[in-house]
């Protein structure tokens, strides 16, 4: 009698039979995030120009505090003086960009120095996000499926963007410490440990800024979760998580806000709606840890879970209920409506494809080329996955796809799937891995693989893209919302004549003014200065708003680019139609169009 015939074990190539492999790998990338700021830097001047307004600002508030701003006052002073605007930002990024900046200044004239620390420190946390992305998915799928995850951290743009120079906004810190719960969260071994990290670095984020607040919900949720289903080490990664968690962000609060504003109810940044959100979250979590010989059963922990949660959230219903409507909660509703329009990153997937569609698919199609097969893959593969790459990617899909949800209400949202997005692309070159060398499906398997990777779906989206909008659609300017064509050296130069003013501009030129001149601006794009955000946006577009905007901020010239597209009512003011109040002082500049406030006509002309 025949034997029936032995199926061969999967293809695998387990990361202790390589164990320097993965050190190589992780070499080469950080050659190229070398490489790539090697080449960044005879144009980071031109670059930081360009940048984000975030990054020209964060910029900006490093400056004031090294120049002896308190480190608990980050108000910036020169929008809207004399008062100033608050910012929620946090000073501990700025203390890390310091680190750079400072020692740079000793050998350095500041400016240069300026422009290194716009190159270094966000090749430090590129560095230090190829560390964790390469050694945790080798740790779980082996070195060629880490090897996937670089490509993909490395040729996304929606990601690599963030860790390229000069970014110096503080998206990157919070992506890798996103990453590095992620992480510690997926690997086994350790679990009081990797939990009390985990607590660590979800401080930090915290502090640092709330907009992966769901990956930070997520990822101890689903910890619980498996608690509940007894999963090997959940129970000790919530010990030492809860404990981490309930200590440091207390203190992570403390160490960024001043003793007097420690009872501010801020929706915005690490106050006390935030801490009660979390300790609701830490008590619910370890009740049932701690009672599990009492709590038998998932349903019963669940239960258990559900109504500590619950009960927890009635009680804090004060400080919480104010926080439902996100940090724009004490904007008005006119500048709230201001910001969900007009801001790009702040658009539906609908209304950022009817405006820029070429934009968003670029950076939404990757996630969904890899997101999809590494959903199917995972259910056709879940018999053979071991428990901790099962949990892992459980934990990626649920993470990825909540931030694609969040995207369809704003683009913003696909930030939420940088940590995770990476080990998805890892896991699609280990499915390929399994596929026997004479299997047929492994050369086309192989061309889909490369087909997947963010570049090539980023170039065919273009390639599309110029296939389907006629040759003048593409060649002509976009006006973009708050868009400037002014911003280079030579437009900025030619306010240095200027006795420093304040001056009264687009959206875009305010951060430009704080960061090349010694001028104070009147529009920013920060929610907590809806006056800031309103004069920038809706200020130009009508004789009765510009007048309004003038007279609150005491401006004393209103500074137009001649060369961007602009609102209907700064057109008729470069077409020569002026008001009495405003006097053309443009003189020989060319890139821009200055004119004089006459506070007193404009009085008169405001009525009583």
């Amino acid at each position: 009698m025949k034997s029936a015939p032995v199926t061969p074990p999967p293809v695998t190539i387990p990361t202790e039979s390589r164990p320097l492999l993965i050190w190589w790998i992780c070499l080469g990338a950080i050659v190229l995030v070398l490489l790539n700021a090697a080449r960044a830097w005879p144009e980071v001047g031109n670059l930081l120009l360009l940048s984000d307004n975030d990054d020209l600002m964060r910029l900006v508030q490093v400056r004031d505090w090294l120049g002896g701003q308190d480190w608990f006052d980050t108000r910036q002073y020169r929008v809207l003086p004399p008062e100033g605007i608050s910012m929620h930002w946090s000073r501990y990024v700025d203390a890390g960009i310091a680190a750079v900046l400072v020692p740079a200044s000793w050998l350095l004239p500041m400016p240069q120095a300026e422009l290194l620390t716009a190159v270094v420190w966000p090749s430090l946390l590129a560095c230090l996000m190829v560390l964790l992305i390469g050694l945790g998915t080798n740790r779980l799928f082996g070195p060629l499926a880490a090897l996937g995850a670089l490509v993909v951290f490395l040729t996304w743009s929606k990601l690599r963007g963030d860790f390229t120079p000069p970014r110096l906004d503080h998206h990157n810190v919070q992506m890798i410490c996103a990453t590095a719960l992620f992480y510690l969260a997926a690997l086994p071994g350790r679990d009081r440990l990797n939990g009390a990290l985990a607590g660590l670095v979800t401080a930090l984020s915290l502090a640092v800024g709330l907009e992966l607040l769901p990956v930070l919900l997520l990822v101890p949720a689903w910890m619980t979760l498996r608690h509940a289903f007894d999963q090997p080490g959940a129970g000790g990664w919530l010990l030492g998580y809860g404990t981490a968690l309930t200590l440091a962000a207390p203190l992570a609060m403390a160490g960024q806000t001043p003793p007097s504003a420690w009872g501010v109810m801020h929706c915005d940044v690490l106050a006390p709606s935030v801490l009660a959100l979390a300790g609701i979250g830490v008590v619910a979590a370890l009740v049932p840890v701690l009672a599990a010989r009492a709590l038998q059963g998932p349903i019963v922990r669940i239960l258990a879970t559900a109504a500590i949660a619950a009960l927890g959230l009635w009680l804090a219903a004060p400080l919480l209920t104010p926080c439902l409507a996100g940090p724009f909660a004490d904007v008005p509703p006119e500048v709230r409506t201001l910001i969900e329009s007009r801001v790009v990153e702040a658009l539906s997937v609908r209304e950022m494809f009817q405006l820029m569609p070429d934009v968003l698919l670029a950076s939404l199609l990757p996630a969904v080329v890899i997101l999809v097969p590494a959903l199917v893959l995972t259910l056709l593969l879940w018999p053979r996955l071991d428990a901790v790459q099962g949990a892992a990617l459980g934990l990626a899909l649920l993470v990825a796809l909540s931030g694609l949800a969040v995207a369809l209400m704003q683009v913003r949202g696909l930030t939420l799937t940088a940590p995770v997005l990476p080990l998805l692309g890892g896991f699609l070159v280990h499915a390929f891995q399994r596929l026997e060398r004479a299997n047929p499906m492994r050369l086309p398997a192989f061309v889909l693989l490369a087909l997947a990777t963010p570049t090539a779906v980023e170039e065919a989206t273009r390639w599309l893209h110029g296939l389907t909008v006629p040759q003048i659609a593409r060649t002509a300017p976009k006006a973009l919302p708050g868009g400037s064509d002014c911003r280079n050296a030579e437009a900025l130069t030619e306010l240095a004549d200027l006795p420093p003013s304040v001056l009264f501009s687009s959206l875009n030129l305010g951060t430009r003014i704080l960061a090349y001149t010694p001028h104070s601006a009147t529009s920013v794009p920060y929610h907590r200065s809806p006056a800031a955000f309103w004069n920038g946006i809706a200020g130009l577009e009508s004789e009765a708003n510009l007048r309004a905007a003038l007279g609150s901020s005491q401006a004393d010239y209103v500074v137009l680019c001649a060369s961007e597209p602009q609102k209907p009512y700064a057109r008729k003011i470069l077409d020569g139609d002026l008001p009495d109040w405003l006097t053309d002082a443009t003189g020989d500049r060319r890139k821009l169009r200055i004119y004089r406030v006459d506070h007193a006509r404009l009085a008169k002309a405001s009525g009583p």
